[in-house]
């Protein structure tokens, strides 16, 4: 009977030291998620902020045919816009669920858990009933060989009593974190019906644009040769514009050194590897090169949305904002050139070590070659026709590998929060 005892004690023991840590295990498994809903809810609300800007934008560019092509962008962008709020409400939901799911496991685990904590208890106490007599305290001590089997049988009676206190406050801990996950569920029921019912909302309102959006694309139809042939002018623009940034830049480098084919970078001043180092060290969060606007051109190759058998192949990101915005410097860094271009006013190219960034569209340009600027820094105005309210900015980003290798960077994974 001794060794029962014994043997009951152990398990109680192992069992307590592992219910200390269960605390720890939920407190970890609870605080991944406020993370990832924080997230998620910041790109839902930059979502609808570009939505809204957006709005503004189309409320300001006139119905003329001169700027057709640029509200149709606005357009396209929009319709871009509205599909990543529904999918990133879509993803807010299914994080919701997860969570949904996890805390209603976590229920059913813990409600297992005190149902068998209390079993455990109840037989104890049903043990030490049926044994009452057997286990006189004061006889079953006496009872005892020697000394040292006397000594450790009322450490028995002893441990056997903290036990019983342990466990009865174990079962109200675990009752307690019981509770506050029952109260978590709820709270995550609560938010998933809220986000349903504003994707409903946001649904709606998505199908509105679309007819809107079919409508002005109905009139434009009858433009559509004289958009291919301002689309076509633009493509000739850019790569004009192309050939000659790699002039630039390769006139630039050709000052360090005259073997091409070196590391762009092992061939930096240690000032220059700072800027460098730095730029790139500010990928995600660099500041817009104008204080407000939307993306309406987007980076690489693609299909045009609305005309049928052209395709964009776009090295930067076009910028739609407000007519006559200043421009500014996305970081420190050398104007190296500044050049005209036919059909795109003026280009500023400003070098950041073995990085550039190319402003274009510019008019007013307020520096000059070889001038050293600071991040945020005006350097001209956004080109704008006259009558118009908005206009157009194309930016890129270069990466320098060597003399002979430009690598084009897709600024919309470079720039931060506009």
């Amino acid at each position: 009977m001794c060794h029962l005892f014994i043997e009951r004690m152990g398990i109680l023991k192992t069992y307590c030291r592992f219910l200390r840590f269960m605390p720890l295990l939920f407190l970890l498994v609870f605080d991944v998620y406020p993370q990832t809903r924080q997230k998620l809810e910041e790109q839902r609300k930059q979502a609808l902020q570009e939505i809204e800007e957006t709005n503004r934008l189309l409320k300001e560019t006139q119905q003329s045919e001169k700027q057709s092509l640029n509200r149709l962008n606005l357009l396209n962008a929009q319709l871009v816009q509205f599909n990543r709020l529904i999918s990133n409400m879509d993803a807010e939901i299914a994080d919701a669920d997860r969570q949904i799911k996890e805390s209603s496991d976590k229920q059913k685990q813990m409600t297992r858990e005190i149902e068998k904590m209390k079993e455990e208890y109840a037989r104890l106490i049903h043990h030490i009933y049926k044994n009452k007599g057997r286990y006189n305290k004061l006889v079953y001590v006496l009872s005892a060989k020697d000394f040292n089997e006397a000594y450790r049988r009322m450490k028995y009676f002893q441990q056997y009593s903290e036990f019983r206190k342990k466990q009865v406050t174990e079962i109200k801990l675990k009752q307690e974190e019981l509770r506050v996950v029952m109260e978590q569920l709820a709270v995550y029921k609560a938010e998933k019906e809220k986000l349903l019912a504003e994707q409903r909302l946001e649904n709606k309102r998505l199908e509105t644009f679309k007819t809107e959006y079919n409508k002005e694309l109905n009139l434009l139809k009858s433009q559509e040769r004289k958009l291919k042939t301002q689309l076509d002018k633009q493509q000739a623009n850019l790569k004009k514009l192309r050939d000659e940034i790699a002039k630039i830049i390769a006139a630039e480098t050709k000052k360090d050194t005259n073997t091409p084919t070196t590391n762009s970078y092992d061939r930096l001043t240690p000032d220059q590897r700072l800027v460098s180092n730095n730029f790139k060290g500010n990928r995600g969060r660099l500041p817009w090169p104008v204080e407000r606007g939307n993306i309406t051109g987007f980076f690489g190759v693609y299909k045009h949305p609305f005309l049928k058998y052209v395709s964009l192949d776009n090295k930067g990101i076009d910028i739609t904002t407000v007519g006559g915005a200043d421009v500014r410097a996305v970081f420190d860094g050398e104007v190296i050139g500044i050049t005209p271009i036919a059909g795109n006013n003026l280009t500023v190219l400003i070098r950041h070590g073995n990085y550039f960034t190319v402003y274009n569209n510019l008019v007013s340009v307020k520096v000059k070659k070889g001038d050293q600027v600071k991040l945020k820094e005006t350097i001209g105005k956004v080109y704008t026709e006259k009558g118009a309210k908005t206009a157009i900015l194309h930016f890129e980003i270069i990466e320098q590998r060597s003399q002979l290798v430009l690598d084009q960077l897709n600024p919309e994974l470079w720039l931060g929060k506009n």
